[in-house]
């Protein structure tokens, strides 16, 4: 029997769902369930799932919608979706096959057939899909696919190679079971840089193995993504040690002579390769060159990032002198803005330590890091807002309680307010105010000014703030509340 498996639920119906989950809690699975898009868009950014359960009638965004977010996520495409509908909607559903869901349920159905599908479904992906047990992300193979067919097809692409520093040592002193946790966190990390930094399925994550990690992108994006990535491992990553280790920098642990050895904190070496200079033929070949890359990363102090630079052109000799020398910059690049965490660190409202728990937190949960922080009584929505007012210098504009007014409200659909979180908020002259999660996302901006003719004057909004007024559009029906303006 399949038992223990890691299971989204995604469906707006309470009866059906709730007849799922105790079908499956009954098989010994652990659920997860979300009775509207932004809820299951939430679980499907922190979990490894060995099995989505998706209605095509979710609200605001619905499940055919959503399918396209999960095959464009690496930690996610070799897991299978089970689609749930209604027969009426079954020959429109099978003309969008091909966008990626692998079995479907037709309304109403029995927990017996339920179960059998459930079973097939996770038996079939076991028997296909090399995946690594812990963080579910692609292994050897599919990493080796996906670098042949970018070769193949004559793509331009860069490779990162990631290896946690001492994690040996954390894993001998803390246990087996924190050096797990220490894993998932950094895979965690990999998939939240892949969100802040690309668009969906720019970046294709794999796990070699142990604390070995990989990552396959644009050229153009390798240095921001291996820079940020840093930076977000240094500051969480220590929050697994306890105090006293983490303000010593060290451990004592007993190394492979016997004897008692300090070893410092676990740090990250990441290695780029890029065929924009050479033509690398295969995995092997790349795999070589960033080889050599750690090898001098690991005789370094701390996390670094270095790319190989030995195939780019040289343009005078002294390049070939100083070609194998480090290039070891700063860890944020300089063209990205301070994150919010270090927004709120230099104004004093919270210490490093308070935002390294909180950032631990929002991966572990995937709650903002905003709403984690108030979450944890360090701040209020308020302060996120001023200082981010203060520090952007974009006018804040709270959606907490606030009502739109139908007369502007339909200015967008449901599905542009959903990918680009933006949400009318006045219109006057010739203008339009717009409250956005991103006020500096020059193409929303312009797609804007297409779609209303309005020049777009843009506010600042709170991703969680965004999230729950996305929320209290769906109709509470049942309740007797009026909704406010559906999409």
């Amino acid at each position: 029997m399949i038992k223990g498996k890691r299971i989204l639920v995604a469906e707006k119906d309470d009866a059906t769902r709730e007849m799922i989950l105790m079908r499956l809690h009954s098989r010994h699975h652990k659920v997860f369930e979300a009775s509207k898009s932004s809820q299951a868009l939430r679980f499907l950014d922190r979990e490894v799932l060995d099995l989505i359960l998706l209605s095509s009638e979710l609200e605001p965004v619905n499940g055919k919608m959503l399918i396209q977010v999960i095959r464009s996520r690496s930690h996610l495409m070799s897991v299978p979706v089970i689609m749930i509908t209604e027969e009426h909607k079954l020959t429109e559903l099978m003309l969008g096959h091909e966008k990626g869901f692998d079995d479907f349920l037709v309304r109403p159905f029995s927990p017996l057939v339920l179960q059998l599908r459930v079973n097939l479904n996770i038996a079939k992906t076991m028997e296909r899909v090399e995946a690594n047990a812990l963080t579910h992300l692609p292994g050897n193979h599919a990493i080796e696919k996906i670098v042949s067919k970018k070769i193949q097809a004559g793509e331009k692409f860069s490779v990162l190679y990631m290896d946690i520093n001492n994690f040996k040592a954390f894993n001998d002193h803390y246990s087996f079971q924190k050096g797990d946790e220490a894993i998932l966190q950094t895979a965690r990390l990999l998939v939240t840089t892949s969100h802040a930094v690309a668009r969906d399925g720019e970046c294709f994550i794999g796990h070699i193995g142990g604390d070995d990690f990989i990552v396959v992108l644009p050229a153009e994006l390798e240095e921001v993504f291996a820079r940020q990535f840093i930076d977000d491992f240094d500051r969480i990553i220590p929050t697994y040690y306890n105090r006293t280790d983490r303000d010593a920098g060290f451990i004592r642990v007993e190394n492979r002579r016997g004897k008692m050895e300090n070893f410092p904190l676990m740090s990250c070496s990441v290695a780029g390769c890029t065929n924009l200079y050479r033509n690398y033929v295969n995995l092997r070949e790349i795999a070589q060159d960033a080889a050599e890359v750690k090898t001098f990363l690991k005789s370094q102090p701390g996390s670094h990032y270095l790319q190989d630079r030995r195939s780019s052109p040289i343009k005078k000799l002294d390049d070939a002198v100083h070609i194998l020398e480090p290039e070891i910059k700063p860890a944020k690049p300089k063209k990205r803005a301070d994150p919010l965490g270090q927004v709120l660190v230099s104004s004093g409202l919270i210490t490093e330590e308070q935002l390294g728990e909180a950032l631990k937190q929002h991966l572990q949960t995937g709650h903002r890091l905003g709403q984690t922080l108030i979450d944890m009584n360090l701040i209020s929505s308020q302060d996120v807002g001023r200082m981010l007012e203060k520090k952007l210098k974009v006018p804040y504009f709270s959606l907490k309680g606030w009502t739109p007014d139908p007369a502007i409200f339909h200015l967008f659909n449901a599905e542009f307010i959903f990918h680009h979180r933006v949400v009318p908020i006045g219109v006057s002259e010739g203008l339009v105010r717009i409250a956005m999660c991103d006020p500096f996302d020059l193409r929303t901006l312009d797609a804007v000014e297409r779609i209303t003719g309005l020049k777009p004057v843009p506010y600042l909004a709170l991703e969680d703030e965004f999230e729950q007024f996305l929320e209290s559009l769906v109709p509470e029906t049942e309740k007797g509340i009026p909704s406010v303006p559906t999409l």
